[in-house]
């Protein structure tokens, strides 16, 4: 219960620091709203695999462009927020499982011509889990994730986007048992400069 704090804490810290540098510097930074589909193919509760639907899920990133700062440019330090919710099948059709994950990524930005580019990029973070239903409890542990995305420039100052993520989090101890979740997160989404 302590490590959980101890690492929510660590993550709020390092996405207050990105966000208050992103807020320093004019025309560097932008805001990604995003949702969409989600399933959770390992998915473990207790001993075992278990069997859960499709869901969906919602974010906000807060990125702030990395060029200048570094010796080569196209990277974005970001401040991640993502929540991802399923509903359990088989014997267990009345539990939920909602997932919130609060990350720092660093993200790769190559671009392809004026107006499309491609993006990948890792972070790192917490990952709270909240379970619902006949077996209930929360708990947060330590996550990571990695993603990327084909990007449209609409205008100067917005993109769209569809983009792929890869998120990891285990040993949440929820309802006296151990759960892990890996989930494969497809989006949609919007990107506006600041």
């Amino acid at each position: 219960m302590r490590m959980n704090r101890y690492l929510l804490t660590a993550a709020m810290i390092v996405l207050g620091a990105a966000a208050a540098q992103a807020q320093s510097t004019d025309g560097r930074v932008n805001l990604s709203v995003l949702g969409g589909w989600s399933a959770h193919p390992a998915l473990t509760f207790g001993p075992g695999l278990a069997d859960v639907n499709d869901g969906f899920n919602v974010g906000a990133r807060l990125g702030y462009d990395m060029g200048g700062m570094l010796p080569w440019s196209g990277f974005s330090l970001d401040a991640d927020y993502f929540y991802n919710q399923a509903n359990y099948g088989g014997a267990n059709n009345d539990a939920q499982l909602g997932s919130s994950s609060y990350m720092a990524d660093i993200t790769y930005h190559m671009p392809l011509n004026p107006v499309w580019n491609v993006y990948g990029g890792a972070g790192l973070g917490a990952v709270h889990y909240n379970l619902n239903g006949a077996l209930h409890g929360s708990s947060t542990v330590f996550g990571w994730q990695a993603l990327g995305g084909l990007e449209y420039q609409y205008s100067p100052d917005m993109a769209m986007f569809a983009e792929y993520r890869y998120q990891n989090a285990h040993d949440a101890n929820i309802a006296g048992g151990p759960v892990g979740n890996t989930s494969n997160n497809l989006s949609l989404g919007v990107k506006f400069k600041l």
